[in-house]
């Protein structure tokens, strides 16, 4: 007759729980702590109450079953309790005498593999499940029906527990070191991130003026911690005027279904390598063959790289220092002591300096210093490119504060870039002196939705081979224009502001001090004289710092205001454009009520006539308490 073929096998899956109930247990408790117990704390707090009006009760409901999803759904706690359960139950694997006596047992690895598998699986899934209903009968208790969206967050949890445990699995069976094993799980789950940021921090330290070039997008999906670490939370959905709430949303729910696929693939992969897998490579760092060259490159490469731009990183301070010779010296020194670090660990012993190790660790030098040198010599023009102005939504320029740049002013930004491009020889040798230049950023907001962002030290006395201006003069220029300005000192949307209290520093010729607190009438006639200033461009060059005259105040003026959600201030507007555009038509947030409030500094000297003659007018200066500027006040 012919025998049954199984794949479970009950007394492994007894020994794999009597052995590991502490981990079930753990995490049982972790979720009870943080969900449930957590609900109910806040629901029984009369501090924890936040609606107005008649919908109080409901605004409260939502609330608290938003943040019981979202306590639900982060990913890494289950990252980290997947990694512990693929562990314990492939345990065997990292030990000689344990790979033998399991495989001894009269099961086959299809049954052996199986058994384990679903083991650790029961041990995520089930105090998911049990943490689920219990969290469901707090929200009932409490009079919380919305809890659809609890079993919402539970299926998101259930497809990011099955992709994490079966990704452990799929790590757990590359190597024979139980050390190794959630290190490599680590890499894994960052691998495409952390090779993408080598190159962007390669191509800003080696290619001209390009700035940020780490800019994360869709193809990080490859790096799944991180992408739903950023892309799987849940919010509130209110009303359009934002006083009342309509449900709960879920972002990044499709994320879970494509990672639990990807977890059906990952589970027949590990399979396949757990079928063909070694016993003798218990107790090894990488237990497949083919993957020990990959791991011997991979060190050398990235760990020689990562030493390179942190040590050029660190000598920003030297703007004589030549980055690529630098870089490609401490890269390829690095990644020999990578390489040969990596060798001993495979080999498990320190004498692998052989030949054919040294023409391999050659090889990856080669690959060093031509990947470095594609960039020095601009290959793939990153350094040449100039955005076209059809594909620009907005730009900014920013010298000393940033400026918009818009419409046909655009054309004039691209070729003040190319013209420092042209020029890019001579602006690096001024900038090797240290001194003569001054920092400006070009910020481009593309129609795509993407940013370009370059840096460059621009020449301030020196003109560009005989063009009309230089491009220092030409942003200069658009910083004193009265509207510029005006959004620098106020910011945009300052009509929503409302100034309540300021102050400004006085000092006597012999050096007493005396601080003067602005009333309201005060603050009016200020305010009034700071914008006639602007207007007749008097108040420009004091903002101008890397110009700045020598006969500035000592004494700024400070203002307090409080702002609806409708007013930005300029450097947000300039970091975060489209979030900005959404607060100032108030989508971001409901502009009915004071919600915000900042400080205002203003720089100035004698020639803001308007400021002065208030001031004097006000009483708030005479002959004793004076506006005394920076070069009497050292004196």
């Amino acid at each position: 007759m012919k025998s049954k073929t199984s794949c479970f096998n009950r007394t492994i899956f007894k020994k794999n729980f009597t052995h590991f109930w502490p981990l079930w247990l753990l995490y049982q408790i972790y979720l009870l702590v943080v969900i449930p117990v957590w609900v109910w704390q806040k629901a029984a707090s009369p501090y924890y109450y936040y609606g107005t009006g008649n919908e109080d009760t409901t605004y409260r409901m939502y609330q608290l079953v938003e943040l019981a999803v979202h306590r639900m759904i982060p990913p890494l706690p289950v990252f980290f309790f997947a990694v512990a359960a693929a562990l314990a139950v492939f345990s065997y694997l990292y030990s000689a005498k344990s790979a033998n006596m399991m495989h001894a047992l009269p099961v086959n690895r299809l049954e052996l593999y199986v058994t384990n598998y679903l083991s650790g699986l029961i041990f995520l899934i089930v105090p998911e499940i049990i943490t689920f209903f219990i969290t469901v009968l707090v929200c009932l208790a409490n009079q919380f029906t919305c809890i659809q969206y609890l079993f919402a967050a539970l299926l998101a949890q259930a497809g990011v527990t099955f992709f994490a445990y079966s990704l452990a699995v799929f790590v757990a069976m590359f190597t024979g070191q139980a050390f190794a094993m959630p290190c490599y799980y680590v890499i894994v789950n960052y691998l495409y991130v952390g090779c993408m940021f080598i190159v962007a921090k390669v191509i800003e330290t080696i290619s001209y003026g390009i700035e940020n070039a780490w800019n994360p997008g869709k193809s990080c999906i490859l790096s799944p911690l991180y992408y739903l670490n950023n892309n799987l939370r849940s919010s509130l959905i209110y009303t359009e005027n934002g006083n009342g709430i309509t449900g709960i949303k879920i972002t990044g729910m499709p994320l879970t279904g494509i990672y639990a696929a990807a977890a059906v693939v990952l589970v027949v992969a590990a399979y396949q390598l757990y079928k063909r897998r070694q016993i003798e490579t218990a107790g090894d760092w990488v237990s497949i063959g083919i993957i020990k060259p990959v791991f011997r490159w991979g060190a050398a490469l990235c760990g020689g790289l990562v030493v390179g731009v942190t040590v050029i990183s660190m000598l920003t301070d030297l703007p004589q220092l030549r980055k690529y010779p630098w870089l490609l010296l401490c890269s390829v020194a690095m990644g020999f002591l990578f390489f040969f670090g990596a060798e001993m660990l495979l080999e498990k012993n320190f004498r692998v300096f052989r030949r054919k190790r040294v023409l391999e660790w050659a090889a990856t030098a080669v690959i060093t210093v031509v990947f470095v040198s594609l960039f020095e010599i601009d290959a793939f023009g990153l350094e040449r490119y100039v955005p076209e102005v059809a594909d620009v939504e907005t730009a900014f320029v920013y010298l000393d504060y940033p400026v918009q740049v818009k419409g046909e002013e655009l054309a004039t930004l691209t070729e003040l870039q190319r013209q420092i491009i042209a020029n890019k020889d001579a602006y690096q040798e001024v900038e090797r002196t240290g001194s003569g230049f001054y920092y400006t950023t070009f910020l481009y907001y593309m129609q795509d939705g993407s940013k370009v962002e370059r840096r460059y030290a621009l020449p301030l006395s020196e003109a560009d081979g005989g063009a009309d201006s230089t491009p220092a003069e030409q942003i200069l220029a658009w910083e004193s224009e009265p509207e510029n300005l005006e959004r620098e000192i106020f910011g945009i949307g300052n009509s929503e502001c409302r100034f309540t209290s300021g102050y400004m520093d006085l000092y006597t010729s012999t050096g007493l001090n005396n601080t003067h607190m602005f009333s309201e009438k005060e603050i009016e006639q200020i305010l009034k004289a700071i914008r006639a200033d602007i207007e007749d461009g008097n108040l420009a060059k004091y903002y101008q710092y890397c110009e700045q005259p020598e006969d500035t105040y000592y004494s700024n003026i400070e203002l307090e205001y409080y702002s609806t959600g409708r007013y930005v201030d300029n450097w947000m507007y300039y970091y975060d454009y489209h979030n900005s555009l959404e607060k100032l038509e108030g989508k971001a947030v409901d502009g009915q009520e004071m919600t915000a409030g900042g400080n205002l500094y203003l720089t100035f000297g004698p020639d803001c006539v308007h400021i002065v003659e208030t001031l004097e007018k006000l009483g708030i200066t005479n002959d004793e308490w004076k506006l005394m500027t920076n070069q009497e006040m050292m004196q």
